[in-house]
């Protein structure tokens, strides 16, 4: 007499065989329990220190479900199966040939499953797993019926929660090494930190005894709500949390974590299409500070204080040019008050930044000159050369050539008028004054005969 009988299709086997893939890391051994309109798989470690419940809503992981019951079971039937053995039935299987058939890879068409327990019956679950290449498989899977434990958790004594991306957390378990196996979890106000560890030592003989220290620190914008007690450390075991990481990343859902103190339960929750992820690890730890918390609520909420702040920082430093000095009246010198006890603490803790982060004493730039005003116009009135008398006066009695341009040295003129001017000797003629000056004297221009003299 079958007393529970569903179909699953080709996602519902697959997501029933990521399931129990994570549950075989915490128990060797799985309890179903069948409702009418529910299935919920649970395991316990042998330690009792790690518990995981998976919930199926039938109406949308099963393509058909019928609960039938019996004079025993009326309301609900549980039993205890083998996981590695009812986790082989829904393996991945790859077929003929994988380069001709790519596309026929012994895909599971549909996977009916039944129960059957009564007098004279042998208890067993046979599944039947028929494939698109034609294929049909039986499998008959003996049980034990046993009364499955539940684990109990108060959601009102937990108050302290956290959301965050599965994804993020996936991420962050890639950077821890090998051989670690506790985890501790805190906060210290704008982060949170995870730490990975071991307290078991390698070799007891050599200085090294204990493998690789990991802390990663999470910004806490990266958590979609998060509430918890600063320096609160709760610590649990790395291999539990992998092995619900790992498929908390499958979903891509977001997980949730709720917890009260050390030595005290800690729940994860995510849920999935059509299933309800559950999990309860026991934890150990430190109390941390009750009176400080760190807490965000939704994400544009938590950005508008920093951006309110920022935007007033940056207002400062814009007014802070354009403010003109106001006069001080200085007091008499012997009324002269100490220095502001402000101003030394501003200096101390700027001397305090510059000895953290500066690690060689910063050079102060030279003092500016005239000269560096301008490379490659001489100044003169910061320096002259040195003239003789004899070239003095070969100056004065030079006459000046012809000159194509019709331009006059510019140079020349500035030193000779500046030589001038310092004398006090130079006086400007209309035609100096207008830019234009003779070039030849009148009588030698009259011997070339180039103008006409009348008689």
């Amino acid at each position: 007499m079958a007393i529970l009988n569903f179909t699953l299709s080709e996602d519902g086997v697959a997501a029933l065989r990521d399931v129990l893939t994570c549950m075989n890391k915490f128990s060797d051994d799985v309890s179903l329990e069948a409702k009418k309109d529910k299935l919920i798989l649970t395991a316990l470690n042998q330690s009792k220190s790690a518990y995981s419940c998976f919930t199926f809503a039938t109406n949308r992981f099963c393509s058909r479900y019928q609960f039938e019951g019996s004079a025993q079971y009326r309301e609900k039937f549980y039993c205890t199966l083998h996981i590695r053995s009812l986790a082989s039935i829904f393996r991945s299987r790859v077929g003929g040939d994988q380069q001709r058939d790519r596309e026929k890879e012994s895909t599971i068409d549909r996977c009916d499953v039944a129960i059957e327990d009564g007098p004279g019956v042998k208890s067993r679950l046979i599944v039947k797993l028929v494939f698109r290449n034609g294929v049909t498989s039986t499998h008959r899977l003996l049980f034990e019926v046993s009364v499955p434990v539940h684990a109990k958790f108060d959601r009102d004594e937990a108050l302290h929660h956290w959301t965050i991306p599965s994804r993020t957390l996936r991420q962050l378990m890639e950077h821890f090494g090998p051989g670690v196996e506790l985890l501790d979890i805190n906060s210290d106000g704008e982060h949170v930190n995870f730490t990975c560890f071991t307290e078991k030592t390698t070799n007891g003989d050599e200085v090294l005894k204990k493998p690789l220290h990991t802390s990663i620190a999470i910004e806490v914008d990266e958590f979609e709500d998060i509430e918890v007690e600063d320096k609160l450390r709760i610590v649990i075991s790395v291999k539990d949390f992998r092995a619900i990481i790992q498929h908390a990343g499958i979903t891509g859902n977001h997980l949730s974590a709720r917890y009260s103190s050390p030595a005290r339960p800690i729940q994860f929750s995510y849920p999935g299409d059509g299933i309800s992820c559950e999990f309860l690890l026991m934890t150990v730890g430190e109390r941390g500070n009750p009176a400080q918390k760190t807490k965000k609520g939704k994400a544009n909420a938590a950005n508008v204080a920093p951006r309110q702040q920022l935007e007033a920082a940056s207002r400062r430093q814009s007014a802070a040019p354009s403010e003109v000095p106001q006069p001080v009246e200085q007091p008499p010198a012997q009324s002269m008050p100490p220095p502001l006890p402000a101003a030394s603490a501003a200096k101390s803790s700027v001397a305090a930044r510059t000895s953290l982060f500066d690690l060689r004493p910063s050079q102060r730039p030279p003092p500016a000159t005239m000269r560096s005003e301008g490379l490659f116009v001489d100044n003169d009135q910061e320096w002259e050369p040195v003239r003789d008398e004899e070239d003095e006066d070969a100056e004065e009695s030079a006459r000046l050539e012809w000159d194509h341009s019709n331009q006059p040295n510019a140079s020349a003129m500035h030193l000779g008028r500046a030589v001038a001017e310092e004398n006090g000797e130079y006086n400007p003629t209309p035609a100096s004054s207008a830019g234009l000056e003779p070039t030849q004297r009148l009588s030698d221009v009259r011997r070339l005969g180039l103008f006409y003299q009348g008689p």
